[in-house]
């Protein structure tokens, strides 16, 4: 049951950094997909307030990233070799969701509010199943 949670957990952080990647090329490419873009955007930012979410967001995802970490450095004994490079792989998504969210801008890539949240989506999915590894690791050795 572990594995298939798992494996589901990275399928999905892997197919959302893959649609960032997608999103991203097809609004370089193509002009329709340029113009949804900014029509989504244009609502986006009349709808709700973004940036405040999006700082809200960060800080919440790094507050979890460091209780997970925290978590690992306990049971670091424990847990397997492939949870050390899962850790390492979460903190890696984490700090380019971080880098993202405060070096890059709407100017600069216009899918910007459509990649942001599929990036941020990933580094939770990475975060959740490393805290899965880390919470379950007493059953197993």
């Amino acid at each position: 049951m572990k594995k298939v949670l798992f494996g589901v957990l990275d399928l999905l952080a892997v197919a959302f950094l893959v649609g960032a990647y997608v999103i991203q090329y097809f609004t370089k490419r193509k002009l329709g997909m340029l113009r949804w873009v900014n029509h989504q955007r244009m609502k986006v930012q009349k709808a709700m307030p973004v940036d405040m979410l999006k700082y809200v967001a960060v800080i919440l995802v790094l507050i979890l990233v460091i209780l997970v970490v925290v978590g690992y450095m306990k049971k670091r004994t424990k847990l397997g070799k492939l949870d050390a490079v899962m850790a390492v792989v979460m903190i890696i998504v984490t700090v380019v969701y971080l880098g993202f969210t405060l070096f890059v801008n709407v100017e600069s890539i216009r899918s910007y509010y459509l990649v942001l949240p599929m990036i941020g989506a990933a580094s939770l999915m990475l975060v959740i199943r490393n805290s899965i590894a880390i919470w379950m690791c007493k059953d197993e050795k």
